[in-house]
């Protein structure tokens, strides 16, 4: 064992316990809060605010009252690390990350097929039978809802349930091991914020020190609780009782370009919250790029400029703009190995010359575990995709794409935590505007349409969790290899309980009665155009040129901000300002950085520490004020009670 092991905190069997029922318990209340409860989603973006919530509640309330009550039992602040860690990878896991997207996928071309669509013909015999139950009244009762005295059809399921865990262990394991490669680079030599670990990392604070950690001892913390906890009072009381006013949020969208774009002015004092732990010139970047990107957009539509084909779904604003962000994003990471170069050729070593003394003491897996497990991995995700009809080729350029926006997402979440993101490029369409239709097949375009369950909204994923908990594993020196197995442990119970909930709630409420996603509509909607209209070079040309100038673009950012001391405009703002995610945040990253800003000027660093807990608050005040309209919705059968916890 490695002699990390001994420079931090053991990493305690209770802890890794109390873990994964939480994480457990994660992926069962979630999926039940929105699709029979309809309201916000706990896991369905970067700030895991589910997790977050639980964290406040361990750490505010519950371990105090352990320690008034008898104190060994109460939890040191490295077991709270390692619980913390384990519930935000496993909320990358239940409702938009993977599970209630994936089941909708599977059922839908059996339940929605008709002869005017043709799905009988088309789809139903480019999915496999191993991937998806075939039996019509597996698909007809999870979406109506089982007679009375039918048990749930486990057997039909058996076989796609191991298929699709099994490659999605996998998957996950790949994210895993990927940070794990990353956190040197990224923690200790560039020394990234990481704005979502703020949180924990000030609460945390002389936790073991007396009853209540010193955030909950500072009363700038509770006015900045109260404000948005307050205002999240009012708009769950105005759904129950028409008479009580509501301080509205979201406010009417400004148009612009002759009403061709829209910008979204939405307050969440979560995200202003967050921003105030970026660099200045960070969130400036964020919401300017963002304005600069609506800009171009506008431009293009005043003046009629269009590329041949349409836009895809949940991508960037116009076409140009969602391969400009992959351009991007093709350079962020390009960047990311070069200047990782050195310590890359490190882990290689330690992976294969025998005999290298690695310098892995501080990681939860060796280099050499990682790295193989990597390759164990990605072979296996790949000949998977070969198996359901994605060609050799198309399977590798989806791979490098899905791959290249899993660890672009990351690292602006880890550089620019903003908590709410996504990517302006989908993996899907960037393979077949790379390629063509004809290459990838039409088993290829089923496969890759499946694809969405895993690869689509990207507004959450275990990779950029991974990041952040190790991150705080990091900062609370709990290095200890049990970690990976904490966080393997999160991943198996939170597919399993999110499984478990998601076939349980459709087929005993029936999925059409419940909240509906529209992820497997784009999945099927993405297959059915590209069997009807084939990607030919005259749709590819134009998209490679924008991505060009994209990569160009993030490019000579990257040098600016690398060589010039005096430049404004940091690149990380880039890749993911025309998402439709940043579309509804920018306006609160604003807000965070205007305030910093105004701190900075007339106080300084001291200035800037001194109002540090008021912004803590309005993030808890922010995600507090949600959770208890859940547990109230919950008790009373309140169904549609939206109190905003992220952007929708």
């Amino acid at each position: 064992m490695s002699e990390a092991n001994h420079t931090g905190p053991e990493v305690s069997t209770r802890s890794l316990i109390i873990g994964t029922i939480l994480a457990f318990f994660l992926n069962l209340a979630c999926p039940y809060s929105v699709l029979v409860l309809q309201n916000a989603g706990l896991t369905s973006d970067y700030i895991a605010a589910g997790a977050m919530m639980i964290f406040l509640l361990l750490v505010g309330l519950f371990n105090p009252l352990m320690k008034v009550a008898y104190r060994p039992w109460a939890l040191r602040s490295g077991e709270m690390v390692v619980i913390y860690v384990m519930m935000i990878v496993a909320s990358a896991i239940p409702t938009w990350g993977l599970v209630t997207n994936l089941f909708h996928i599977l059922t839908r071309p059996f339940y929605y097929a008709t002869p005017e669509n043709r799905w009988a013909e088309l789809v139903q015999p480019l999915i496999p039978d191993w991937i998806a139950p075939r039996d019509p009244d597996v698909a007809r009762y999870f979406y109506e809802g089982l007679p009375v005295g039918t048990d749930l059809p486990w057997a039909e399921w058996a076989v796609p349930m191991l298929a699709w865990g099994s490659v999605m262990l996998a998957v996950y394991l790949l994210m895993v091991a990927t940070m794990v490669i990353f956190r040197r680079p990224w923690i200790e030599q560039e020394r990234l914020v990481f704005p979502l670990t703020q949180l924990p990392i000030e609460m945390l604070r002389g936790a073991d020190e007396g009853i209540f950690p010193r955030l909950f001892r500072n009363p700038l913390m509770w006015i900045g609780f109260s404000i948005p906890f307050v205002i999240q009072m009012l708009t769950g009381l105005h759904h129950y009782f028409f008479f009580v006013p509501e301080i509205r949020t979201l406010l009417d969208p400004l148009r612009l370009f002759r009403n061709t774009v829209s910008l979204v002015i939405f307050v969440n004092f979560a995200i202003i919250g967050l921003t105030y732990f970026l660099n200045l010139n960070v969130a400036f970047s964020v919401w300017f790029f963002h304005l600069l990107s609506r800009f171009q957009t506008g431009i293009f539509n005043v003046f009629g400029y269009q590329i041949k084909g349409h836009n895809e779904a949940l991508t960037g604003s116009s076409i140009a703009l969602s391969h400009q962000g992959m351009g991007a994003m093709l350079v962020l990471v390009g960047a990311m190995l070069w200047t990782a170069r050195s310590h890359l050729r490190h882990v290689w070593a330690a992976a294969f010359r025998p005999g290298f003394k690695a310098n892995d003491a501080d990681e939860i897996l060796s280099y050499r575990a990682a790295v193989w497990l990597w390759i164990g991995c990605a072979l296996f995700v790949f000949f998977w995709l070969v198996a359901t009809g994605l060609p050799v080729l198309s399977t590798f350029v989806f791979l490098v794409g899905a791959f290249v926006i899993f660890l672009a997402i990351a690292r602006v979440i880890a550089q620019g935590g903003v908590g709410f993101t996504s990517s302006t490029m989908l993996p899907q369409p960037f393979l077949v505007y790379t390629l063509g239709t004809e290459m990838v097949g039409w088993k290829g375009l089923a496969s890759v349409s499946l694809s969405y369950s895993w690869a689509a909204e990207m507004r959450t994923t275990v990779m950029a969790s991974a990041a952040n908990g190790l991150k705080l594993a990091h900062s609370a020196r709990v290095n200890h290899r049990r970690l990976f197995l904490g966080m393997v442990l999160a991943i198996v119970v939170g597919m399993a309980g999110a499984t478990w909930i998601t076939l349980e709630l459709n087929y005993r409420h029936g999925g059409i009665n419940l909240r509906q996603f529209g992820v497997p509509s784009m999945a099927y909607g993405f297959l059915q155009d590209k069997l009807l209209n084939p990607i030919g070079w005259d749709h590819i040309q134009p998209r490679l040129l924008f991505t060009a100038i994209g990569a160009a673009l993030m490019g000579f950012l990257i040098y600016m901000q690398h060589h010039y001391l005096w430049w404004p405009l940091h690149y990380i703002g880039l890749p993911v300002s025309d998402s439709w995610v940043m579309g509804w945040a920018w306006f609160s990253v604003f807000i965070g950085w205007m305030l910093k800003a105004v701190i900075f000027k007339f106080s300084g660093t001291k200035g800037y520490f001194t109002y540090k807990p008021l912004f803590v608050g309005m993030i808890a005040g922010q995600l507090m004020g949600g959770a208890v309209w859940m547990v109230v919705d919950f008790i009373l059968g309140e169904v549609g009670n939206v109190v905003f916890i992220g952007v929708r």
